[in-house]
């Protein structure tokens, strides 16, 4: 007896010890289908049109067989396939006016109309099943949801008339007198190949053992699509069903508990090595060098007078600067675009007899089919602008065109980005001073600077050091030692003191020295004319070799400011529209004309060379390419 109590006692333990996992579930459902049907079926074929058939209701069959396979123990998917009875039938009251032949009175003749269909279908049913009490396999409530469709296997009908009263009317059917007769049956003969629907479930699991349980159901089903095609049939059921389910799964030993591991030994780290913080020395040894003064001939950069707009849009990019925020306005042409509308608002108000001509354009109606009208929002939007920068709203005039009236080439996208603008026009005011003669001082300076590099791990010393002048970069071979940098430092109007800002760096250190050096004793030298800075650009329009007016007037300054004996280097370039090839002739053909303006005007003995210009601005923007439509200008005096 004890024998055996130890080994039932095992048994147990074993049992307990082990874990069942559902893999699959298989059941079989059975149970009956109520069904309700609306719609209008009176016209389906072969049915004899009696009056209108509206609704109607049936009860039939339904059995089933289905899969489920669980996710987790919150979730699974199903699958069933089964057969399911949705006949009904539909019926109306109709009333006749006839004759007695007995009485030879008129009596109202009532029958009854019955439409009573055989449908039945084989329906697929993939569903999502949600436990809401318990879990998959022990589902004490539980929901589902599935989307169902159904192939039709038998749909007869048959179409039958009764006699309500009088109670004495009969039909006489083939010389037999019957108060209920067969209008019409047989197959249906447009059913629709494929009904489609929806189905929701609630069910809940009563065990039997561990994997065996049944399972009362719920569903109603949503049928979305008529059940004939030439007529509107539709149906909604409600399934009451029970089912048989047999969980398949596998059963899992626990897992063996492994040794405790080994003893952890913790060496203790040795002592990172402590490095003094690194930095630099910097001094100034000495500084020499002249003062240098004189005039200097400098040009104004260019302005691209337009605003560019995004595709069929009026608003105006917020790149655009719209106020007086402090910054400066850049030096670069291209950057020096975003201030355009503040430097027209500027000139403007010096020049009070301006006018300003808006003229808005479109990259053309196929790519932006809004046409002049979209042109004149922009022109609009560019005005208002300008009101808010204080011109005033009586010297702008707007205009609106579907191209510009100097168009790019619409056949490339760059071109059509080019041509969505709105070009200003400034009357009675000059855009731009070109060519002016300003008087300039300079400490053409040579400053010894020292440096040494001090600290921080030795395997990780910087191999040079960048030092700055004034914002000027030089990169030093070596941390440590002197060197000697060139430098020119505007000095300014008393020209008593050129103010000196260096800075020295190295792996991430930074050393700064902000001083002033006097120019009392050292030595001068004045200039006439200093022309190594000076550069001139002359924009072209699109596609155009001819001078504007505006580049005339700045070739006739240049002219009277340039000393005899100069070299005039002029320089051709074009945007990247168009072949390399034309571009290439364009820019041989702008240098040429403008050294023949040049050449009448100047009444000078003077030397010119042209060339194709190497340098060219960013072509990634409207204004870039704009801007790359030039001419460069430079002067080399003797």
């Amino acid at each position: 007896m004890r024998v055996l109590a130890l080994l039932l006692l095992a048994s147990a333990s074993i049992c307990t010890a082990q874990t069942y996992t559902e893999q699959l579930g298989l059941r079989v459902n059975a149970g009956l289908s109520v069904n309700t049907h609306s719609g209008s079926v009176s016209t389906t074929a072969p049915l004899i049109d009696c009056g209108e058939l509206t609704s109607g209701s049936g009860l039939g069959p339904s059995v089933s067989l289905g899969l489920e396979l669980p996710f987790s123990t919150k979730i699974g998917l199903g699958f069933e396939i089964g057969l399911v009875d949705r006949s009904g039938s539909f019926s109306r009251t109709n009333t006749y006016s006839m004759r007695d032949p007995v009485s030879g009175e008129d009596v109202i003749l009532t029958t009854d109309l019955v439409f009573a269909p055989r449908v039945n279908y084989i329906e697929f049913a993939p569903s999502v099943i949600i436990p809401i009490l318990g879990t998959m396999q022990h589902r004490r409530l539980g929901v589902s949801l599935a989307p169902r469709i159904g192939l039709p296997i038998a749909k007869s009908f048959e179409q039958r008339e009764t006699v309500v009263s009088p109670e004495n009317a009969v039909f006489i059917v083939d010389g037999v007198r019957t108060q209920e007769r067969i209008l019409s049956s047989g197959q249906l003969l447009s059913p629709s190949a494929t009904i489609v629907g929806a189905s929701a479930s609630i069910e809940s699991f009563i065990q039997l053992s561990d994997r065996l349980a049944l399972v009362p159901r719920v569903s109603a089903d949503m049928i979305f699509t008529s059940l004939v095609a030439d007529a509107t049939w539709n149906t909604f059921g409600v399934r009451a069903e029970i089912g048989l389910r047999l969980s398949s799964g596998k059963t899992i030993a626990p897992p063996v508990e492994a040794p405790p591991p080994p003893p952890v030994i913790v060496e203790r780290p040795q002592e990172p090595v402590r490095y003094a913080q690194p930095r630099i020395a910097l001094s100034v040894r000495r500084v020499a060098g002249e003062v240098v003064t004189g005039n200097e001939l400098r040009a104004t950069p260019p302005i691209v007078n337009a605003v560019f707009f995004d595709s069929a849009s009026a608003d105006i990019p917020l790149s655009y600067r719209r106020s007086r925020d402090g910054s400066v306005v850049s030096t670069d042409p291209v950057d020096a675009h975003a201030w355009v509308m503040m430097r027209i608002a500027r000139i403007v108000g010096d020049n009070p007899s301006a006018r300003v001509i808006l003229e808005g354009a479109t990259s053309g109606t196929t790519s932006e089919p809004d046409g002049t009208a979209l042109a004149q929002r922009r022109a609009d939007a560019v005005r208002r602008t300008l009101i808010d920068m204080g011109v005033p709203a009586s010297v702008i005039t707007t205009k609106a065109s579907a191209l510009p009236r100097v168009a790019s080439n619409n056949d490339y996208a760059l071109g059509r980005e080019e041509n969505r603008r709105v070009d200003i026009v400034v009357q009675n005011a000059p855009l731009q001073q070109w060519v002016s003669s300003q008087e300039f001082a300079v400490f053409q300076s040579k400053i010894d600077v020292r440096t040494t590099y001090a600290g921080g791990n030795p395997a990780e010393r910087p191999a040079s050091m960048t030092v700055s002048v004034n914002g000027r970069d030089s990169v030093i071979p070596s941390a440590d030692g002197t060197t000697t940098l060139s430098v020119d430092i505007p000095l300014p109007n008393d020209g008593s003191a050129a103010p000196v800002s260096i800075v020295a760096s190295a792996g991430g250190v930074i050393t700064q020295i902000d001083t002033a050096v006097s120019t009392e004793g050292l030595q001068q030298r004045r200039i006439a004319l200093r022309t190594d800075r000076f550069q001139a650009i002359l924009r072209f329009d699109y596609n155009a070799k001819d001078l504007s007016e505006d580049d005339k007037i700045l070739l006739r300054q240049l002219a009277e400011q340039v000393p005899d004996g100069s070299t005039i280097v002029i320089e051709g370039s074009s945007d990247i529209l168009g072949s390399d090839e034309r571009n290439r002739a364009l820019s041989q053909q702008r240098a040429a004309t403008t050294e023949s303006y040049m050449r009448s005007v100047a009444g000078k003995n003077l030397t010119y060379v042209t060339r194709t210009l190497a340098e060219r601005f960013s072509d990634a923007t409207p204004q870039g390419r704009f801007l790359n439509r030039n001419i460069h200008v430079r002067v080399i005096t003797p």
